[in-house]
């Protein structure tokens, strides 16, 4: 099994959409997604939170294809991206959807995201603490001389809610400031008020299933 991983740095603008009609504006704007996603991610902690409370999030994610086993660290604000530390692992579909339904457990694995949180919470067993569904349409648009890929998100919430935003990872944070005025233009041209999200998909699942972000 190929348990390679990917970590660094994870750098987002993500802008609060408001409403089905701001978000059906600017995918009119983007035009025709190059790729729709469809996403059921699962987050896993311990009984009393023991990685939550050390600022970490594990989770599984069900993609069109296949699957991901993502660590992620503690969220900071930069001018108006947030930044995280991420430890990423590509599993086969079947395995995610086997560890979702608790026929695998992920502890078990030997993944790099999985090993690190094993070193933060030792061998103690991990347990289903929120899932949500989400719907991503992705984009490359060029802003004078890079390419951003726009992702555009549509999640299902636990209580039945609907949230709208797009998502923008940047390579680094000297480009904050910078993609931050072009994406204000962009949403003043389309009549969408510009608007940061600063709380996580996760963060705002637990909230709406009567949970609290430690």
């Amino acid at each position: 099994m190929n348990t390679s991983a990917t970590s660094g740095k994870e750098i987002e603008i993500k802008l609060d959409l408001g409403s089905f009609t701001n978000y059906l504006k600017l995918l009119g704007f983007l035009g025709q997604p190059e790729r729709e996603e469809q996403h059921l991610n699962a987050f896993f902690d311990t009984a009393d939170r023991a990685l939550g409370k050390k600022g970490f999030a594990l989770r599984v994610r069900i993609e069109n294809d296949r699957g991901r086993i993502t660590l992620k660290g503690a969220k900071s604000r930069q001018g108006g991206a947030a930044v995280r530390d991420e430890i990423e692992s590509e599993i086969s579909r079947t395995l995610a959807s086997q560890l979702v339904s608790l026929e695998a457990d992920v502890m078990e694995l030997e993944h790099e995201p999985v090993a690190r949180a094993r070193e933060i919470i030792g061998k103690k067993s991990v347990q289903p603490v929120v899932q949500f569904e989400n719907t991503r349409k992705k984009k490359a648009m060029r802003l004078e001389d890079y390419d951003y890929t726009f992702e555009v998100d549509k999640t299902e919430f636990p209580d039945g809610s609907v949230d709208y935003e797009l998502e923008l990872e940047l390579p680094d944070v000297s480009r904050i400031e910078w993609v931050s005025s072009r994406l204000e233009r962009i949403m003043q041209s389309l009549d969408i008020p510009f608007e940061h999200q600063p709380e996580s998909k996760f963060a705002r699942a637990l909230k709406r299933s009567g949970q609290h972000l430690l």
